[in-house]
């Protein structure tokens, strides 16, 4: 699988509450539901991690971005898409929509550095209840009908608040359904 999209790639999608809608499987709603860093989910599944920054530059948001924004006050945000990486494979693709109140204090010299490692390690952050999407597969180039899951949510310090989207690629193991991992994934919701 390739991933074939350019910055700004986007997410242009409809968002819904989890609770609007019917997810396929136990191991799917795991991923999608679990509060944890999903940076080290992925680097503990993985033999090799990596993280491609595929861009990060001033932007405007999407309409459905705004509207989680409003709050904010701030009229200059920055996107940043990157990949998440398993095995050499892109499992993730993740869109975050950051003020640039944060990417000139708590987040400057972000680079290459997962965004995760820095939320999930500072407990100032609070994060929002997820709401879900689903995005076809061709939306990021790859030659595919397969329809894609993808989650959001916000993360909150003081005045400010940032999105973070990611999206399960096709090589995702969101997707690996396997009777024993249908039963650990339920235990586990």
């Amino acid at each position: 699988m390739s991933f074939n999209a350019t910055f700004p790639v986007g997410l242009a999608v409809d968002w819904q509450a989890p609770s609007g809608i019917t997810i396929p499987n136990a191991q799917l709603k795991n991923w999608l539901l679990d509060t944890g860093s999903l940076t080290e989910r992925v680097q503990s599944l993985s033999n090799h991690f990596s993280l491609e920054l595929i861009g990060q530059h001033e932007q405007i948001p999407h309409d459905n971005e705004l509207s989680l924004l409003l709050d904010n006050g701030e009229t200059h945000y920055q996107a940043r898409e990157i990949l998440l990486c398993g095995d050499h494979k892109p499992w993730v693709f993740a869109r975050s929509i950051i003020p640039q109140a944060f990417v000139d204090s708590e987040l400057s010299d972000l680079g290459r550095e997962p965004l995760g490692k820095r939320l999930f390690n500072d407990k100032r952050f609070t994060r929002s209840e997820f709401q879900l999407c689903t995005v076809p597969a061709s939306q990021f180039g790859i030659n595919s009908n397969q329809t894609l899951w993808g989650r959001r949510s916000l993360f909150t310090l003081g005045n400010y608040s940032m999105i973070v989207a990611e999206v399960f690629l096709p090589s995702s193991p969101a997707y690996r359904c396997s009777a024993k991992n249908e039963k650990e994934s339920e235990k586990q919701l």
